[in-house]
């Protein structure tokens, strides 16, 4: 079993009840909507060229739909640490990574006071370009079962990494942390 997989598989038997409680914005996103909101960001994300892609957005239903969006379009999420240094963290694992797009909050960015980096996008602008055709496209493929969902999606070896996570660096460069979908099922069943 995949990491998407499970999601999809919870989503489905939970839609209604509370998926995330965001602290930050105060929103509260119930499984259909997390459903919603991935399917639509993994179609986004499908049509970058590239094997991975930076996250640096603070925990939040934000991160929690790009890193899923991302691992369902195929793509490895690279979550960035900003919290010491962040537009030089999000260059090096650019360079150590090999990608271009970040994904990133407006908000952090000016709270963090982090100069542009090239390739960043905020999820605040790809939120507020969602069409409504693509909600409803997005609702409609909830409505199937998990088995055609997942058929939609791409799909990894178990051992693959499908995240990687970057320490603070604080004693020396920022070491990436790879984790496959043995690695998170295991804590998820845990």
């Amino acid at each position: 079993m995949q990491v998407h997989e499970q999601f999809f598989r919870t989503a489905k038997k939970y839609k209604k009840k509370l998926a995330i409680i965001d602290k930050t914005t105060g929103k509260e996103v119930t499984y259909s909507r997390a459903m919603i909101g991935t399917l639509i960001l993994a179609k986004r994300f499908k049509k970058l060229e590239q094997k991975y892609i930076g996250i640096m957005i603070p925990t939040s239903a934000g991160s929690m739909l790009a890193a899923m969006g991302a691992i369902s379009a195929g793509l490895t999420p690279v979550m960035i640490n900003y919290s010491t240094g962040a537009a030089d963290n999000c260059r090096y694992a650019q360079k150590k990574c090999g990608f271009t797009t970040i994904i990133s909050s407006k908000a952090l960015v000016e709270k963090i006071k982090c100069p542009p980096v090239e390739g960043m996008i905020f999820i605040e602008d790809i939120m507020a370009d969602v069409r409504e055709k693509e909600k409803i496209g997005a609702a409609l493929k909830t409505l199937l079962p998990v088995p055609l969902i997942r058929l939609s999606l791409p799909s990894s070896p178990e051992d693959r990494p499908i995240v990687i996570l970057f320490t603070s660096g604080s004693e020396n460069d920022p070491k990436a942390v790879p984790l496959t979908h043995k690695n998170l099922l295991a804590n998820i069943s845990s």
